[in-house]
């Protein structure tokens, strides 16, 4: 019986030789290199935008309960004590208690926000992957209190600076800010203190050697952070200097370069200047 030799050229045509096959892995993998940078952009961005959108409700539950309130804005308690006090936002996040419990976030009567940011997951971005419930922290120039002693780094040469208890005190809303997400090694208490005074010390007092950090904030976008501001629109600001924000672990009062553009940046924006520049 002879074999039929349009069968074996079928055969023959169908079959795949070593080389075509390293040619289609190689084509394949061209396509997953070209395509995976594209989709990871795409998630950051999307990111990004989640991010921004939590802080567009920030800022609009923030200037609905001054509204309603009559101009006068939320605590911004300096140490924590969320017991005689009601904070803007409830949960200290160096507590064992309190550090993961999202429903401290939207609880009426534990955070004056709650009626109006009623959603937990807006308070912290998409792109931090911590244990903590949240990321936001509120700027400590807006009307801060402080259960015991005095508000932390406002005094002394940080007194050229306002201090915000009423919405119409500040005179320009664009530049003000009022929510950013802080890095989670540094976020504790749901304030966000920029030592403007430069001192790097608590009451503001010594002579002023710029830059300081107190708090650190986030760079969770394109090495950035986002902001949204008293009058309600939302920045993504990205770090200029590596150097910025400092090894993780490391927070609390910190000393940057003199020619820092970040810090100087972030200062700009956490309160109008009412006195001398310092020395």
């Amino acid at each position: 019986m002879s074999m039929n030799p349009k069968k074996v050229c079928l055969g023959k045509s169908m079959a795949f030789t070593l080389v075509e096959l390293l040619v289609v892995f190689a084509i394949l993998s061209i396509l997953v290199a070209l395509v995976l940078p594209v989709v990871a952009t795409a998630r950051a961005s999307a990111a990004r935008g989640r991010c921004m959108g939590n802080h567009r409700q920030l800022a609009l539950g923030w200037n609905l309960y001054s509204t309603d309130a009559h101009g006068a804005l939320p605590w911004t308690v300096d140490d924590g004590d969320n017991v005689r006090f009601t904070n803007w936002v409830a949960g200290h996040l160096r507590v064992p208690a309190e550090e993961r419990d999202t429903r401290l976030l939207v609880n009426p009567s534990r955070s004056l926000l709650a009626p109006y940011v009623g959603s937990a997951s807006t308070y912290k971005c998409p792109s931090d992957r911590s244990r903590l419930a949240r990321s936001v922290s509120m700027n400590n120039r807006l009307n801060p209190v402080r259960v015991v002693g005095e508000v932390l780094a406002i005094g002394g040469h940080g007194t050229n600076f306002m201090v915000y208890r009423r919405q119409q005190e500040i005179s320009s809303p664009s530049t003000v800010f009022v929510t950013l997400d802080e890095r989670m090694d540094s976020i504790n208490e749901a304030n966000f203190a920029c030592d403007l005074s430069n001192t790097g010390s608590l009451d503001g007092n010594g002579t002023p050697t710029p830059y300081w950090w107190l708090d650190t904030p986030a760079s969770y976008h394109s090495a950035g952070v986002v902001l949204d501001f008293a009058d309600g629109h939302v920045e993504h600001h990205r770090w200029a200097h590596a150097t910025t924000l400092g090894p993780m672990g490391v927070t609390g009062f910190r000393r940057t370069t003199s020619n820092d553009r970040d810090i100087r940046w972030l200062q700009e924006r956490a309160a109008e200047r009412t006195g001398p520049a310092s020395p």
